[in-house]
């Protein structure tokens, strides 16, 4: 079971987020702010980070930049899922081959399947998703 951390400053959604990887198979911490992603990251690698751009206490462009600099945590895929564009977002940090974006709000199945693909796995059978129901 892999590991996916996720970094949100809402509570009610990073507790839907964890659900829903839980049901497709993968564990998951939760963060509210980027200290706690930094000292959960010392803890245990993760397979995957989801982070919001926009947290307290340093934000999604600092962690991810924490994280970069680092040689024990520089490969480890960030997935940013923002109100933030893209486009903004892209003015504080670099997209690299690890880092990923999914504009709020995005459906289940579109986080799923992205979690997946950046895993490496083959995307979940069946397309388990309510219609409707938005991050």
């Amino acid at each position: 079971m892999e590991t996916v951390f996720i970094v949100e400053r809402d509570p009610v959604l990073a507790a839907e987020i964890s659900q829903l990887l839980l049901q497709a198979g993968h564990g998951s911490r939760i963060a509210s702010d980027a200290v706690q992603a930094q000292t959960l990251v010392r803890q245990k690698r993760p397979a995957l980070i989801i982070v919001d751009a926009q947290l307290p206490a340093g934000g999604g462009a600092s962690l991810h930049k924490t994280l970069r600099l680092s040689t024990q945590t520089a490969a480890i895929p960030v997935l940013f899922l923002s109100s933030v564009p893209e486009s903004v977002l892209a003015k504080a940090i670099d997209f690299d081959g690890a880092t990923y974006f999914l504009a709020k709000p995005v459906g289940p199945g579109e986080l799923l399947g992205l979690v997946a693909q950046i895993l490496d796995e083959k995307s979940p059978p069946g397309e388990k998703t309510e219609r409707g129901v938005y991050f």
